[in-house]
């Protein structure tokens, strides 16, 4: 179906571009990240270093500085003379005006090429100053002599090298092009002495002084998350002036080769139209494909926007990395994020892929996983804790692994697809072997596996958060997959699948002990004690489908509310346990805490108390489990959806929220990535290809007039529509888009208040009986009435209800 892309445009007027940015991308792993308004002066015209435009492991661009000329004169195009911005899902728009002219500075970044395209809308004349950051992402350069420009008539060449990069001192080298694709041009070069600007990023100055000032009362000289977060100042490189007759498009393309920047340059410069109508098609295809849409107009704008710029920019298909120690042609990954996340971090792309999942993109997940289950460690079994240039492979994660497992599994589930997962089955049996070495008590041990002294291997991986032991989570994963995986592996291997079952019954009774008053606590420790603080990590449970006792996950539920729901994501620690782990002279500085609310101060804190959003799923599937559909929405869904509309990163999520608002990353992959999961979880689609079920049990929110959404399971695909039209009325269409296989079964889980019944309904026109319909809460869950039938065609059930 055709969309309107432009209904999905978020839109500012003057007064409100400040602190707002975007981003764009090519879908293979390069990406366009700038402030929705910039600055004035050149030295400080970007407030964080991160701006620019980036591909894996490469920095190459700060910005474009513009004038126009009016009456003999250059005007600047900065936020003095910005009247708006708009944030289309192709592409983002500055609107200034000057005197009795409005200018539009439109940026576009093709598919699948290192470019990015700026087209001016005036008929002034313009000038344009391209400022070049050629550099390994994670540092500044302290060698600029190694810059050098080539002309052309139109196009200038721009090259840089830089040695002994990260810590495999590797040599990374850059190329870059610049010109217009029409119309008259004169390049003028600056001298020597003049193409070196000084830069300030002033955000970074303020956070870094920041964090110095509470080292007094943490007692810790504790870092920030970010590299080089403590260095606000570098030069760039600006070698000449582009005199250009408006209207004029500027192309900018750059590769780690020569030929890589010369061809996607040519790519671009006579296709620009084409680029563009393929950028509208490829999203259309992707709106089509994972469609979800609420009539909540906000709800239904920020899944399309959030959506797009998840599979624009940090969904890598078919990218090329040129960076050692991995040079790959054709590779498939999700980045952690932008700014300094522009990684596969192999934890962050496996809880990420959740969202390709749930939204049908079986092939994208494929080829992910294809690409995650390689460089085994032979010790441990583990996969690598993160693909990043300069680095060499290590396996520090102790979760990676197990999520990766697990979306192996999911894939296999809904996809019906076996032939990936016979490929990697003799890795899968191989961490199994290497992990049951490790095991006691069922569990699997983290922390100090790899290096005595690194005992940070979960998620929470800083000093501050060691949790060596028996972690929440990572229970919890290691539980679920020897599940899951004891049928395949017994088809294979007997011995080791008896392994894995005593692992899984012993497991099971030990995973009791993490139950303390109502909640399931962090971690044990490697003497088998229990840390007593209540953290989201045992809620990934719920994610999971463990089965917990139903007093406890009704506590669970009701203490979250309470204690871990935040603005925007789920704090890291509940404040009642602040106290046991955090100074008293830190909790008692209202600059650091005011209420349940903390700012975040670096990794001293980056895991004990701010909010962090990759976990609101796991609570959003708790609440349409056993608590309200409503909680779950406002809870831990409608502060997102104002986040990515109206707070920093344009249709993006942070990584964290604090005391000040957004932290870290404005566009957070597993932010973003659980945010899609959030909302089709209200959808309610269950789907299993291996036992040809479908299963459709929505939850509506009085926020939502209904949910429609896309399914898939193996190659049907098919849309649900769910409404409840009167107070008792509930209506839900299931329509099939191609034809059903044979041999699958649908099972439609209505919900309804405990003590109801269907009085009258239909199933396709067809008055359906009372005893058509069974009413089941399995585990203490929320009562659904179920009635299950072959699937043959659409569906369409109508039913009333009464006490």
């Amino acid at each position: 179906m055709k969309k309107n892309l432009d209904a999905y445009a978020i839109t500012t007027d003057h007064a409100h571009l400040t602190n707002h940015t975007f981003l764009l991308g090519n879908r293979a792993g390069f990406a366009l990240y700038l402030p929705s308004a910039q600055n004035v002066r050149d030295s400080t015209a970007q407030a964080i270093k991160w701006f620019g435009a980036s591909g894996f492991g490469r920095a190459f661009f700060e910005a474009l500085l513009l004038w126009v000329e009016v009456d003999g004169r250059l005007v600047a195009l900065d936020r003095t003379k910005q009247t708006s911005f708009a944030m289309h899902l192709e592409g983002a728009t500055r609107v200034y005006r000057v005197g009795d002219f409005e200018i539009r500075e439109q940026y576009f970044v093709p598919d699948e090429l290192q470019a990015c395209v700026v087209t001016i809308e005036t008929d002034l004349p313009v000038v344009i100053k391209p400022e070049f950051d050629m550099r390994f992402y994670q540092d500044f350069n302290s060698d600029f002599s190694q810059y050098q420009t080539e002309q052309a008539t139109d196009v200038l060449e721009v090259s840089n090298v830089i040695a002994d990069v990260g810590p495999g001192h590797e040599t990374m080298a850059f190329f870059g092009l610049v010109g217009p694709s029409n119309g008259p041009c004169r390049i003028e070069m600056l001298p020597e002495a003049h193409r070196f600007v000084t830069k300030i990023y002033v955000k970074d100055e303020l956070r870094e002084k920041m964090i110095e000032r509470v080292y007094q009362e943490t007692q810790a000289r504790a870092p920030d998350e970010a590299p080089i977060w403590d260095r606000y100042s570098t030069q760039v490189y600006a070698p000449a002036l582009f005199h250009l007759q408006g209207p004029v498009s500027f192309v900018c393309a750059f590769g780690g080769t020569r030929e890589e920047a010369q061809s996607d340059f040519s790519a671009v410069q006579d296709n620009i139209q084409d680029l563009r109508c393929g950028k509208r098609e490829n999203i259309e295809t992707l709106l089509d494909a994972s469609a979800l849409d609420t009539g909540n107009r906000d709800v239904d704008l920020a899944y399309a926007q959030v959506l797009t710029r998840f599979n624009d920019v940090l969904v890598a298909r078919d990218a090329t990395l040129r960076a050692p120690p991995v040079h790959r042609e054709h590779y498939f990954a999700i980045f952690a994020g932008d700014k300094y996340f522009m990684d596969a971090w192999k934890r962050d792309e496996n809880i990420s892929l959740g969202a390709l999942l749930a939204t049908g993109d079986f092939e994208t997940a494929r080829a992910i996983l294809d690409d995650t289950w390689e460089y085994q460690d032979q010790r441990t079994g583990r996969l690598p804790h993160i693909i990043r240039a300069g680095e060499p492979l290590v396996y520090f994660s102790s979760d990676g692994t197990l999520w990766a497992l697990h979306r192996l599994f999911e894939y296999t589930k809904r996809s019906g697809d076996i032939t990936l997962l016979q490929t990697k089955m003799s890795m899968v049996r191989h961490f199994f072997e290497t992990s049951l070495n490790f095991v006691q008590r069922g569990l699997l041990p983290s922390g100090g596996i790899i290096d005595k002294s690194y005992l940070w291997e979960t998620w929470e991986d800083t000093p501050y958060t060691p949790r060596d032991g028996y972690p929440v989570e990572i229970e919890l994963l290691w539980l679920t997959t020897l599940a899951d995986f004891l049928p395949f592996v017994r088809e294979s291997d007997a011995p080791l699948a008896g392994r894995m079952e005593v692992a899984l019954f012993d497991g099971e009774a030990t995973f009791k002990t993490f139950a303390r008053d109502g909640y399931l606590v962090d971690s044990l420790s490697y003497d088998w004690s229990q840390r007593p603080i209540l953290t989201p990590n045992g809620y990934i449970a719920f994610g999971l489908g463990y089965p917990l006792p139903v007093d406890l996950a009704h506590s669970l539920i009701v203490l979250a509310r309470d204690q871990l729901a935040g603005h925007r994501g789920l704090r890291s620690l509940a404040p009642r346990d602040w106290p046991l782990i955090l100074p008293a002279a830190f909790l008692e500085d209202p600059k650091n805490v005011r209420g349940k609310n903390m700012r975040s101060v670096g990794i001293f804190n980056y895991h004990r108390g701010i909010e962090w959003e990759w976990l609101n799923p796991f609570l959003v599937a708790a609440e349409l489990t056993y608590g309200t559909a409503d909680h779950a929405y406002k809870e831990y869904v409608a502060g997102q959806v104002h986040e990515a509309l109206y707070e920093a990163g344009y249709g993006g999520l942070s990584e964290l929220h604090d005391l000040d608002g957004q932290v870290g990353a404005d566009f957070q992959g597993w932010s973003m990535a659980g945010f899609i999961q959030s909302l089709n979880l209200f959808a309610g689609i269950e789907v299993d290809a291996l036992r040809r079920e479908v299963r459709v049990c929505p939850s509506l929110p009085s926020d939502f007039p209904h949910i429609r959404a896309r399914g898939r399971v193996a190659d049907l695909r098919f849309v649900i529509e769910y409404s409840r039209p009167e107070e008792r009325m509930q209506r839900l269409e299931i329509r099939l888009l191609n034809t059903a296989p044979n041999g699958y079964t649908i099972t439609v889980a209505l919900p309804i208040e405990s003590g109801d019944r269907i009085t009258a309904g239909t199933w396709n026109g067809s008055p359906t009986r009372g005893d058509s319909w069974t009413y089941q809460a399995p585990q203490g869950r929320n009562l659904r009435a179920e009635a299950s039938m072959p699937l043959a065609g659409d569906v369409l059930v109508k039913v009333e209800t009464d006490h």
